[in-house]
Formats: C-alpha cells, sequence, structure tokens
C-alpha cells in the first residue's frame, strides 16, 4: 500500500521517500565512519573512505548520488532520471566496497619470499580488518540494489 501525500502540486510517495532518505543517512555514515582498521605492531588507526588509499575524493559522491536519489521523490522534473541516478548510487557503492575488498584482501596475502629476508614491505607487516563503518556501506549496496531493481520495474 502506497502512501502518497499532495504537497501543492508535487505528489510525495512516503514510502519511497522513507525509503531512500534511510539510504541517504546511511551513505552519509559510510563515508563519515571508518571502514577498516589498520594495526601496526606499535600503534592502530582507522581508515575512511574519503582517505586517499580507498577512494579519496570521491567517497563523496556516494551520499551525493543518494541524496539526488532522495530529490527524485520530491521534484518532479528529476523523477525521470531515478534510473540514472540509482545506477550512479550503485555503481559508487560497488566501487567503494571493491576497493575496501582489495584493501584487506592483499594485507591478508602471503609473499613468497622467506620469512628470513629483512626486506619486508611496510604493507606486509600491517593486520587490516574491517571496522564499525563498514556496516553502513554493505547496507548502502544492498539497498542500492533493491532500490535499482524496483526503479528497473517502474
Amino acid at each position: 500500500m502506497s502512501r502518497v501525500r499532495r504537497i501543492g502540486a508535487t505528489r510525495i510517495d512516503l514510502n519511497e521517500f522513507i525509503k531512500r532518505s534511510a539510504l541517504a543517512v546511511l551513505s552519509i555514515l559510510a563515508v563519515l565512519l571508518p571502514i577498516l582498521k589498520v594495526s601496526f605492531t606499535s600503534e592502530s588507526d582507522e581508515m575512511v573512505l574519503g582517505d586517499f588509499q580507498l577512494l579519496g575524493g570521491a567517497a563523496y559522491l556516494l551520499p551525493v548520488a543518494f541524496l539526488c536519489g532522495l530529490a527524485t521523490v520530491v521534484i518532479d522534473g528529476m523523477r525521470a532520471h531515478a534510473r540514472f541516478i540509482d545506477m550512479a548510487g550503485l555503481i559508487i557503492a560497488l566501487v567503494a566496497v571493491s576497493r575496501g575488498a582489495y584493501a584487506l584482501g592483499s594485507s591478508l596475502m602471503q609473499d613468497v619470499a622467506p620469512v628470513d629476508e629483512p626486506s619486508q614491505r611496510l604493507d606486509q607487516l600491517a593486520q587490516v580488518s574491517l571496522s564499525y563503518g563498514s556496516i553502513p556501506l554493505l547496507l548502502v549496496l544492498f539497498g542500492a540494489f533493491w532500490q535499482l531493481r524496483k526503479s528497473w520495474r517502474n
């Protein structure tokens, strides 16, 4: 059942508004919260999507895409572009997850060089694990799949 409200000449679907606003909030949290925890032998640090090793400044395209998706509910002229906006949000979320998975996987790979060799690289000494910011990122990814599937049907 769709709850539709009228504000002036604009019809707003409240269910769609709630879903898209949840995706926008999760995308903002995914950019602000750390997604990877890097531990060296003496200290640890957390990496966010905005760090150069992951996405850099392109990480801020993630909340922009989902805020534009939220605007498709409110602004009539943008409704025609909802598929494109959903696809852009999904692509950015996929790139963010794949970069995080690459950073996580590259730290877990073992080098074929013997352990006795003193020329170990710095990234081999670091332990990388998921942090609590990876949960909103994965939820954004699954929500983006769901939203694109839904907008492609309509």
